[in-house]
């Protein structure tokens, strides 16, 4: 006697609930990986900024510890400058400069510059002054060298901030005084692509990636960037 031949099939409801079910899991994991893709874009920025903390303390280094001037003139850009520290190729030049998490695209320049979107303290490399002898800077592990930047939405919306033009950002008085509270907040009220002066961009979840004139990086919080941290002569 031949055994009846069971139906194998899915029924519609255990369909609909096998699809419930991976429609519920993929919307979990959706946050999850967006997640993980901003912080490894911060991880990387940070990865920037530490390469460029380093090409600048090298060529302190080999300059008496004088930072490099801003540039001006004839005198050649910062971006310019610590590019030609670096032992990296032409292509892995051009992406230190560039924070992976800029909202904004960039470009290179018509003449072939190479887009920046960090800055450095311009109170420390003054463009077109006489730049800092990093031995006398007081508190180098508090004090920010460079940090991301906002991008000027000029040029169609492409970053105008290139190698040849890179920003430099000053604050409170350039950094050399003008305040004697230390703990006090610097504002934080340019935070969006906007105007013609660069600004810090608290582009990583709400936090600013910075490197310390002592070659360490950090991520600060609106309101955890101090006036400790721009006044190197307090």
């Amino acid at each position: 006697m031949s055994r009846p031949i069971k139906n194998k099939a899915f029924t519609l409801v255990e369909l609909l609930v096998v699809i419930s079910i991976i429609g519920l899991l993929a919307g979990l994991a959706v946050p999850a990986i967006n997640g993980a893709l901003k912080k490894a874009k911060s991880g990387a920025c940070m990865s920037n900024l530490r390469q460029i903390g380093i090409a600048a303390i090298a060529y302190a280094a080999e300059n008496k510890f004088d930072l490099p001037n801003a540039g001006s003139g004839n005198s050649p850009e910062w971006a310019t400058t610590l590019a030609g520290t670096m032992s990296l190729d032409a292509k892995k030049k051009k992406s230190v400069f560039v924070c992976p998490g800029a909202e904004k695209p960039v470009q290179e320049g018509v003449t072939g510059e190479v887009a920046v979107t960090y800055g450095m303290h311009g109170g420390l490399m003054p463009k077109g002054g006489t730049a800092v002898n990093l031995g006398s800077v007081a508190r180098a592990s508090e004090i920010i060298l460079a940090a991301d930047m906002c991008q000027n939405p000029g040029n169609k919306g492409w970053s105008p901030y290139s190698i040849e033009n890179p920003p430099i950002f000053v604050s409170q008085s350039g950094g050399r005084g003008g305040a004697t509270d230390l703990t006090t907040p610097i504002s934080t009220a340019t935070d969006s692509d906007t105007g013609n002066n660069p600004w810090m961009r608290y582009r990583h979840a709400g936090r600013v990636n910075v490197v310390m004139c002592d070659g360490h990086v950090e991520s600060l919080k609106k309101g955890e960037v101090l006036n400790k941290h721009v006044l190197f002569t307090q």
